[in-house]
């Protein structure tokens, strides 16, 4: 047995004032004879025997007593395998996992966490037996091998570890350790997690199963630090229909997590190498603020920009890069009915030769419901369904993964279509149901109006130059017959286009990574007189460039602790992904939205990389995750029942010695000064009972 607070073993001192008392007390009254109390004599020595026996075991009881609480104070702890000599020497193998992250680069009131972690790891190294063995691990990066290793290696290792700008993987780390450390042939075997206890770096990490756990875990919390940041929360842009010279309005949103105000700080954007603008920041403490860019594609591929702040304290966050796709061309697959009267006007003919014959960014091949289940769709960003009088099962899932995977999906019903289909169709996506059906086809008579439309969607983003006090007026084209959609519920929808009674005529409906565009009408003039109202043209070419822009118009992001993955028109053979100078052959596989590229990126900063074919090239904008930048700490006690068997060692309350105790029983042992509690209660309580029960003082 050992103990955290030797010192407090002063207080065994204590257990001698009961016996000076006792010692005291001792001092024998003069004895005077009296004739008549000789008849007492033999029994009074009997009842002054019972009287000591009684008194002895008093004292007894409250040394004991005492020396219990002594004990308390300092702290009494029993080394692991104590119960049998032969367990307690046995070797133990000890994993240590050191947070690496950018928030250890802070300066706390006992130096940099990160050197602090180093010293606590040397602590341990120094508190093991020299039979003892070790793993070593990071959380964030490339992690190291867990491999067993000796003494020497692993100051070795902990000297080489060192703080890196990449993806925090603590909880596979962490669930890997303990895998190892399970088929381990070792009595003794321990986990410590060396950190400064950031949640965003630990809340998920260390809610994994752990009631199969038998590993003795130990967290070792390097505490909070204030610092003041200035962070980019977030980039965000209004359209993602991106196109050569076209102009991009992007919004910045710088945040400060500090509890102090900031001002002469400056956030720029560079973009394509040049500097595009820059603005003053001055922000109150846990605030954000909007900042506006403008920036100008000057070609067709990838478009490299970053943003940047300057004058910030904490600076391993203050750069944010991005990429924007410009592809060049959109490549558009018509789906037509083959019974549909050809010589009938359709308006997505129309409408696609127009585009076709005057604008480069728009291509669409025409075929019939056939090519769903023999072609791959890789190639087209996005598929039109026009006037299908029923959609085959056996393109529901092609066309559910395509839409999942980042592309377009636009549907046109037709005037003999079958509901009941298209709302099995419909239900794969969430997206609602048709309920009824509205007027008569070809009637030209008119049952609603096309009235209201979401200014600010990125279909109309940009077409109506309106005045701050302008009121928005349209030609309303008159509906003649539709079918009545009931949106799901579920979030991600909205209605581009509605009639005057409510009614959606085009919704659009987010669904993974791309979105599918419902019309409540079909492309001919039985369904309305749309085609001649002045905002039918570009609607109706903005709708198909907006679903077409899902997958390779806007931003293409990779965020770090996470595998990297990217889907598009590469050759399967011959992609490549390139980081800085290295070439990476990912793993690949061919889905029906394009080329599928996987690789772990557990080593990446962040930066750009590109992928490649040797004919095509994309560049993807890797950056940290955004809570990498948010230093709020775990709660030990309101996490306690989730983290239910973790003991908490809080260093920086902590320093020398005493940390060096608390680490040595937190994680080579177990506690047992409430063994020494209970004891001086029982102590106590038996002194009570010993007082009132025995009645030696009585004589019969």
């Amino acid at each position: 047995m050992s103990f955290l607070s030797p010192i407090f073993l002063f207080a065994m001192a204590a257990v001698g004032l009961p016996l000076i008392i006792h010692l005291l007390n001792l001092k024998r009254p003069q004895k005077i004879l009296f004739s008549t109390l000789t008849f007492f004599k033999e029994l009074q020595k009997t009842t002054i025997r019972k009287i000591r026996v009684k008194r002895y075991l008093l004292l007894l009881l409250r040394l004991l007593a005492i020396a219990c609480l002594a004990i308390v104070l300092a702290r009494p702890f029993l080394p692991p395998g104590s119960g049998s000599s032969m367990e307690s020497q046995a070797p133990s193998l000890n994993a240590i996992l050191i947070d690496n992250s950018i928030s250890m680069s802070r300066i706390g009131e006992k130096g940099p966490l990160f050197e602090q972690a180093r010293d606590i790891i040397k602590s341990i190294e120094e508190s093991s037996k020299d039979s003892d063995r070790f793993i070593f691990q990071v959380t964030n990066g490339a992690g190291e091998y867990n491999t067993i290793i000796g003494h020497s290696q692993l100051l070795r290792r902990v000297q080489e570890a060192d703080l890196v700008s990449s993806g925090n993987y603590a909880g596979n780390r962490i669930n890997g350790i303990l895998d190892v450390l399970e088929e381990a042939p070792y009595e003794n075997k321990r986990l410590f997690i060396v950190s400064d206890g950031q949640q965003s770096q630990f809340s998920e990490a260390l809610t994994s199963d752990r009631e199969t756990r038998t590993i003795s875990t130990t967290f070792i919390n390097l505490g909070d630090v204030e610092v003041q940041n200035t962070r980019i929360a977030s980039l965000e842009s209004s359209t993602n229909m991106i196109g050569s010279g076209l102009p991009v309005k992007l919004e910045v949103n710088i945040y400060n997590d500090g509890k102090v105000p900031v001002s002469n700080q400056y956030v720029s954007l560079e973009f394509e190498g040049e500097l595009v603008g820059q603005y003053s920041v001055s922000l109150d403490p846990e605030s954000g603020k909007l900042y506006p860019f403008e920036v100008i594609p000057s070609g067709t591929g990838s478009s490299k920009g970053k943003i940047f702040i300057e004058g910030d304290e904490f600076t391993l966050d203050n750069e944010y890069f991005f990429s924007i796709q410009v592809p060049e061309t959109r490549k558009i697959l018509w789906v037509r009915s083959k019974t549909k009267n050809r010589n009938q006007i359709n308006y997505t003919e129309v409408m696609l030769q127009a585009s076709g014959d005057n604008d480069a960014q728009l291509s669409y091949t025409e075929s019939g419901i056939d090519i769903l289940s023999t072609s791959d769709m890789s190639g087209y960003d996005a598929i039109i369904l026009d006037g299908l009088p029923t959609i085959p099962e056996f393109a529901f899932a092609r066309l559910f993964e395509f839409v999942q995977g980042g592309k377009g999906l636009v549907f046109f019903p037709s005037e003999t279509g079958n509901i009941q289909n298209y709302n099995e169709f419909l239900k794969q996506f969430n997206a609602g149901s048709f309920t009824n059906i509205s007027g008569d086809y070809a009637s030209f008579k008119s049952v609603a109006k096309a009235s209201r439309l979401q200014e600010d969607h990125p279909v109309f983003a940009g077409l109506f130059d309106l005045n701050e006090e302008e009121e928005l007026r349209v030609a309303n084209p008159d509906v003649y017959y539709y079918l009545r959609l009931k949106p799901s519920t579920s979030p991600g929808g909205f209605n581009i286009l509605e009639l005057n009674n409510n009614d959606p005529l085009v919704r659009e409906k987010r669904f993974g990574e791309g979105r599918l565009i419902i019309s409540a009408i079909g492309n001919d003039p039985g369904w309305s007189n749309f085609a001649v109202k002045p905002l039918f043209a570009p609607l109706y070419y903005r709708t198909l460039l907006y679903a077409a822009s899902s997958d390779e118009g806007g931003f293409d992001e990779h965020i770090l602790g996470t595998q990297f993955g990217w889907t598009g028109n590469l050759t399967l053979s011959s992609s490549v992904i390139k980081a800085g100078e290295e070439e990476i052959i990912p793993e690949t596989e061919v889905t029906p939205a394009g080329t599928r590229l996987e690789y772990p990126a557990e080593d990446w900063s962040p930066g750009w990389v590109s992928v490649s074919d040797g004919t095509r090239s994309y560049s993807v904008a890797v950056n940290l995750d955004r809570t990498e930048s948010e230093f709020i700490q775990l709660d030990e006690n309101e996490d306690e029942t989730r983290l239910g068997g973790l003991a908490f060692v809080d260093a920086y309350e902590l320093g020398g010695e005493s940390l060096q105790n608390e680490i040595r029983a937190s994680g080579f042992g177990r506690e047992i000064w409430s063994w020494f509690m209970m004891a001086g209660l029982f102590f106590l309580v038996l002194e009570s009972l010993v007082s009132v029960f025995y009645k030696a003082e009585t004589i019969n």
